[in-house]
């Protein structure tokens, strides 16, 4: 018997998401100089630039984890279905949502477009917050379409993400921590929404081949849109590989899906360029 609606308390999901935006805003009200720090590792020097709006991701971040958890709080049959540590899981897509704004806003502050930024991104914070609360019960007639929708939205923040940080003039061994995390937190969230747990050396090894490829294509000559359609592809095709594997599918079964994610994005990119 269905007891609850398909929404978390309105008011905590107001605060939790006008806080976090609040937060990025102000990003474009105040700022502070720049801190450099070079680290000599095995004789190469790497020079680390922290400024204000990266000390508001990572605040944001937490957040994020924390807002989810609060809004889970008022759920009436949480712990029916999970301990309070598993509640861990659902602040995986709220944290990458946070790191995909600030890294986006980043991208293209003092313009026009940071605004629609701002305000799309406001949607999609409320989206992943609604989204990951109707998949803290496993057993709910809404799970499948939530839990359909949160795997969209969690490649969806992933092809942004590639298409911000391949937009910044940045160095690698800056663009493949953020894109290796966050192919690890897209991977082993998607993973556990369709298998029902954790598969972490699954991820780790499909965030590695992904990290990989950004290797190789970060010296290509393509778009931002097209690098981030490529990894998105390949990054969906092994995760539908390991949901087979574990699945034990046969034959069509096995390769379908991964075969025909891989080869749309790829028709998609070839004719964006």
């Amino acid at each position: 018997m269905q007891t609850r609606g398909s929404l978390p308390d309105i008011n905590r999901l107001s605060i939790v998401t006008a806080t976090i935006m609040l937060a990025f805003a102000l990003t474009q009200l105040v700022s502070f100089p720049v801190q450099n720090y070079a680290i000599a590792l095995f004789g190469i020097i790497i020079e680390i630039f922290i400024d204000f709006s990266v000390a508001i991701i990572v605040f944001c971040v937490f957040l994020a984890g924390a807002g989810m958890e609060w809004l889970i709080q008022s759920h009436p049959e949480k712990d029916r279905y999970q301990t309070r540590w598993t509640y861990i899981r659902h602040w995986i897509v709220p944290a990458l949502t946070s790191i995909v704004i600030g890294v986006t806003l980043n991208t293209f502050a003092g313009g026009v477009t940071w605004w629609a930024v701002y305000i799309l991104g406001s949607l999609l914070l409320f989206a992943v917050f609604i989204a990951e609360y109707n998949v803290v019960t496993a057993e709910d007639d809404r799970n499948p379409l939530a839990t359909v929708g949160l795997t969209a939205l969690s490649f969806a923040l992933y092809f942004l993400l590639a298409i911000a940080v391949f937009s910044e003039e940045i160095r690698l061994y800056i663009r493949l921590p953020l894109l290796g995390v966050g192919a690890m937190m897209v991977i082993s969230r998607s993973l556990f929404l369709r298998l029902g747990k954790w598969h972490t050396i699954w991820a780790a090894v499909n965030s590695l081949i992904v990290t990989e490829i950004v290797v190789g294509l970060n010296y290509l000559p393509i778009a931002p849109v097209q690098f981030g359609l490529l990894l998105v592809g390949v990054a969906y095709a092994l995760t539908s590989i390991i949901t087979a594997l574990e699945e034990s599918r046969k034959s069509w079964a096995f390769w379908g899906e991964p075969i025909s994610m891989l080869i749309l994005t790829v028709v998609i990119s070839i004719l964006w360029g």
